[in-house]
């Protein structure tokens, strides 16, 4: 990844995506854009002219913005998102009760074409407490899929100076008692060995947390008082806390989390 571009339309939510992406890019030492795509050729001038002044409003003037025309912004920025050396920001904004429109239908459909990471702002993305990010949390659940983001994240904290942390949620009501802790030793068993695995192939220190509970819940609330913290995930495992696109559970953390995600469908 060598440089940041930052999906943008017209919509007030965008600007959000873009102060993420300046400060994203910033901590990386890399230039940082803004494109914006629309259907048709005679809409690129309005549309730059609308998005030139919106970003002279709030003092980002200096953002180089594309404006490209394609009959599918989902398909244009996929596979935008898919080249080695872009790192794509986009907000989801999506609207509540409909599950896709929890991360908004373009963001879930560049989501699924791409084959990289897509850095994601929910609706309640808080630049006041995540202007940085020091820590990157990475969700796993035991299979093998949620772990093919592992090598994306041990890339990225070390460029960020960062420190990588593993969550897996357990079900609370799958755990049986124990006075003698063994409960706890076989839940941690498999965050302890995966930790040992990417410090050995990262040269990292990773460090991990066991959270308890509803998967959605369970990783809002944790991150709820975090600082300078990114979280991210795949769409698809073995539990319902991956499936970003299709699963109601992380478009709930989706649409919570007050930090940035990164997604990536396998």
């Amino acid at each position: 990844m060598e440089k940041i571009v930052v999906a943008i339309d017209d919509s007030e939510g965008a600007l959000h995506a873009l102060e993420f992406g300046q400060k994203f890019a910033n901590q990386l030492g890399m230039d940082v854009s803004a494109i914006s795509v629309v259907p048709a050729q005679d809409e690129i001038a309005a549309r730059r002219v609308k998005l030139q002044e919106r970003l002279s409003k709030h003092h980002c003037e200096t953002v180089h913005i594309d404006v490209v025309s394609h009959d599918s912004a989902k398909e244009y920025l996929g596979e935008l998102a898919s080249r080695e050396d872009t790192g794509l920001c986009m907000m989801a904004h999506g609207r509540r009760p409909v599950p896709e429109m929890l991360i908004g239908s373009v963001t879930a459909g560049v989501v699924r074409r791409a084959h990289r990471p897509v850095y994601l702002c929910g609706p309640r993305y808080d630049s006041r407490a995540h202007h940085r990010v020091e820590v990157l949390a990475v969700c796993v659940d035991g299979s093998k899929l949620s772990e093919q983001i592992l090598p994306y994240a041990s890339a990225l904290v070390k460029r960020l100076g960062a420190r990588l942390q593993l969550l897996q949620v357990m079900d609370a009501a799958a755990r049986k008692p124990t006075t003698l802790g063994h409960t706890d030793v076989m839940e941690s068993a498999y965050l302890t060995a995966l930790a040992r695995r990417v410090e050995s192939e990262q040269a990292l220190e990773v460090d991990w947390e066991v959270l308890h509970g509803d998967p959605a819940d369970s990783i809002v609330s944790y991150l709820a008082g975090s600082h300078n913290t990114m979280l991210a995930m795949t769409t698809h495992g073995h539990s319902g806390l991956s499936q970003v696109v299709a699963g109601s559970v992380s478009h709930e953390v989706l649409h919570e989390t007050s930090c940035p995600v990164a997604v990536l469908r396998p």
